[in-house]
């Protein structure tokens, strides 16, 4: 297990950046920190390194990660459409100096591989913050990003002390932040329709998300 540790994320080398992408290019798997909490990532579509992450959090592989993007333009490239009310969301909650830990389902591209999905027709997407990971995505792409924790547990990894030793030892880097992170996780809203619907609350409140579209919550 290598351990790289930031001290200044608003000053962060741009040989370390490049090194940090080069790696996930490459197919390893790394431990990034999130606006949220530490999370495992890898290359969105590369089978080898997502199976990996499936084994490393013993996570049943009919559930799909997010996807991190640097982008509008990687956004367009994983979905099908973007509707009205979503492209009001993104103004909003995305496309600001500090980007909210927001993530929003689409319909996917008819064109990306199954197994990136897990075979679902949706894909969960969330604009990457802090901004040094927006800077590796615009080298190696879009990665996927989900708790560095084993499935089924509820802890949300603050420090990289909260991740288990046995997640850490199986991953080919992790990245320390400076601070602890926040500890909530994102909030989730499908926009596939006209109609936002709330999967999964968290740091932003989905009353704030009912201000562009009459919205209704997920009773399942």
């Amino acid at each position: 297990m290598n351990t790289l540790k930031i001290n200044n994320p608003d000053k962060i080398n741009k040989n370390i950046i490049k090194k940090i992408a080069e790696l996930i290019s490459e197919g390893k798997t790394v431990i990034l920190p999130t606006s949220t909490i530490y999370g495992l990532s890898c290359k969105y579509n590369d089978r080898n390194a997502i199976e990996k992450i499936y084994n490393i959090k013993k996570r049943n592989k009919n559930l799909p990660f997010i996807i991190l993007i640097s982008s509008y333009d990687d956004l367009k490239s994983l979905v099908s459409d973007i509707n009205p009310v979503a492209k009001k969301i993104i103004k909003n909650f995305w496309d600001t100096e500090n980007p909210k830990p927001l993530t929003l389902i689409f319909n996917k591209k008819s064109s990306l591989e199954n197994f990136i999905t897990s075979g679902s027709s949706n894909i969960a997407i969330r604009l990457a913050e802090p901004r040094f990971l927006r800077n590796i995505i615009n080298i190696c792409g879009p990665i996927v990003s989900t708790s560095a924790t084993v499935s089924g547990t509820k802890s949300y990894p603050k420090k990289i002390e909260d991740i288990p030793v046995t997640i850490r030892k199986q991953v080919d880097l992790v990245v320390e932040y400076p601070s602890s992170l926040t500890g909530v996780e994102s909030t989730i809203v499908d926009v596939t329709g006209q109609t936002p619907v709330l999967v999964r609350e968290g740091k932003v409140k989905f009353r704030d998300v009912l201000k562009f579209k009459g919205s209704k919550r997920n009773l399942i």
